[in-house]
């Protein structure tokens, strides 16, 4: 999704301009995105949730294919109301910037983003140098979003911890041929009923229960992708 990544600087783009696209051609080859846990609920509605192999990270699949977005239509627009904000935060994204401070991040763009292809937006500078509102919004969007994503992958790790995550297959015919996809984990039910009642009884205080549900729930959104 990311071609041209730049750290941000009023140096270097002090004369740049921001516009509104709703062209999402730019996610067309994403075939799946990370997810937090305050997405989980709308996201449910319309893409499954799975977790990758050896990951804690939960994803919603795009398609069942690489290289390939099935909810971004010929015209560039997203097929439904919900966007995952992943893809919203684009041309921003934050980039570890210490290799020994994981914690360390800067702020960069995609300088080949349609967002940045007219001279008629708004300003991502003021004449100071220093953030406009587009740009302090943004930061904080992508600020907002790495805390989340940092407090949902905590929590998902109870699921590994305590081995409820099962390798899964979904097995589906087109055309007449048949097709198995995999490389992903779900919650395993019958893992999830045999822990203990001290577990499951945390997970509903601390709000894992209500993750676990819509993640099982979205898995009826395979049938929309095959």
């Amino acid at each position: 999704m990311f071609k041209k990544i730049e750290a941000l600087s009023s140096e270097a783009h002090q004369d740049l301009r921001f516009s509104k696209t709703n062209d999402f051609n730019f996610a067309s080859a994403v075939s799946n995105s990370p997810l937090t846990a305050s997405e989980f609920t709308m996201a449910s509605r319309y893409y499954p949730i799975v977790f990758p192999d050896k990951e804690t990270t939960p994803i919603v699949l795009l398609a069942l294919n690489q290289n390939k977005n099935r909810y971004v239509d010929k015209k560039g627009s997203w097929k439904v109301p919900y966007i995952p904000a992943h893809i919203r935060k684009y041309p921003f994204t934050l980039a570890n910037s210490d290799k020994k401070n994981k914690e360390k991040f800067v702020v960069c763009i995609d300088r080949d983003a349609p967002h940045f292809r007219s001279d008629q937006g708004d300003p991502l500078f003021t004449a100071e140098g220093t953030p406009s509102d587009i740009t302090q919004n943004a930061i904080n969007f992508l600020q907002k979003f790495q805390d989340e994503l940092k407090v949902t992958q905590r929590a998902c790790q109870e699921l590994e911890k305590h081995g409820v995550l099962a390798d899964k297959k979904i097995n589906f015919e087109k055309g007449g041929q048949k097709t198995a996809f995999g490389g992903f984990r779900c919650v395993d039910m019958e893992k999830l009923n045999a822990l203990e009642d001290s577990v499951l009884a945390n997970w509903v205080r601390n709000g894992l229960t209500g993750l676990i549900n819509a993640h099982l729930q979205s898995l009826v959104n395979f049938k929309t992708l095959a």
